[in-house]
């Protein structure tokens, strides 16, 4: 096993290390839903063939020869921060955009937003076609614009996964880290039902600059989309708002009042 493949086996070993402890030692009291463990467990095998199978029916090759900069001299280490930085912003762009349009919103990212509980299981549950927007966004910034080494991509892929898995645990963490990766309270704001304006981005950094930032010393409240709207993920596959009947058309999961300050 070489280290590109080592950082791809670490993702489901942090899942299964924090899923254990949040169990054991829980911050925040979810309504229960029976198999819900074993729903995130298996949107993790899917976002898993989705990581191994988009690389390939991507022209990897072409972006490796056609990259834009030639990121192979930073080596590992700055590769990693300089890759990080730049996936980060990337997906700070994508999440405030499928929180902005509808046809996104109801297309990719409604179903992360339908489940009433803010976990570790609730981290992998995407719709299919986000999952594949995820590994097209981290491949083209690793490999056609960036040019990284292969070991500083797979790495980078590997910081995006911890920050993604971090923010859901639902475990208790201090403020003062919230500056430096989004906190599962923080992030718990952003799940609440209604609101989820704040709080985009995994590296805190952009939220700040573009005022997005709220950094909770604690949450209690309700996430999800509440029921039955929370369960029909039939209807979110096929790019159905199961919220139109509670806010009305294209609200994109915002309640009519809008958020809080």
């Amino acid at each position: 096993m070489d280290a590109v493949d080592l950082f791809g086996l670490l993702i489901p070993v942090t899942f299964f290390v924090m899923l254990a402890a949040e169990a054991r030692w829980p911050a925040r009291a979810f309504p229960p839903r029976r198999g819900w463990r074993w729903l995130g467990i298996g949107f993790l095998f899917l976002l898993a063939a989705a990581s191994s199978f988009v690389p390939l029916l991507l022209p990897t090759p072409w972006m490796t020869t056609h990259r834009l900069i030639d990121g192979s001299d930073l080596g590992i280490g700055a590769g990693i921060v300089v890759g990080w930085i730049v996936l980060s912003f990337c997906n700070y762009l994508w999440h405030r955009n499928v929180h902005r349009v509808d046809w996104l919103w109801r297309g990719f990212h409604q179903m992360h937003h339908s489940a009433d509980r803010v976990d570790i299981a609730g981290s992998a549950i995407f719709h299919p076609l986000e999952m594949v927007v995820f590994v097209t966004i981290s491949t083209t910034v690793t490999t056609l614009i960036l040019g990284l080494q292969p070991v500083a991509a797979a790495a980078v892929g590997y910081v995006a996964a911890f920050y993604s898995i971090f923010q859901h645990w639902n475990v208790r963490t201090p403020v003062w880290l919230g500056y430096w990766i989004q906190r599962p309270e923080s992030h718990c704001l952003h799940h609440e039902r209604g609101v989820q304006n704040f709080n985009y981005a995994d590296f805190p950094l952009w939220d700040l600059l573009f005022g997005t930032f709220r950094n909770l010393p604690d949450w209690q409240g309700d996430a999800g989309f509440g029921e039955p709207a929370s369960r029909q993920y039939g209807a979110m596959l096929v790019w159905r708002d199961v919220n139109l009947g509670q806010y009305g058309s294209a609200s994109r999961g915002v309640a009519p009042h809008g958020p809080p300050a």
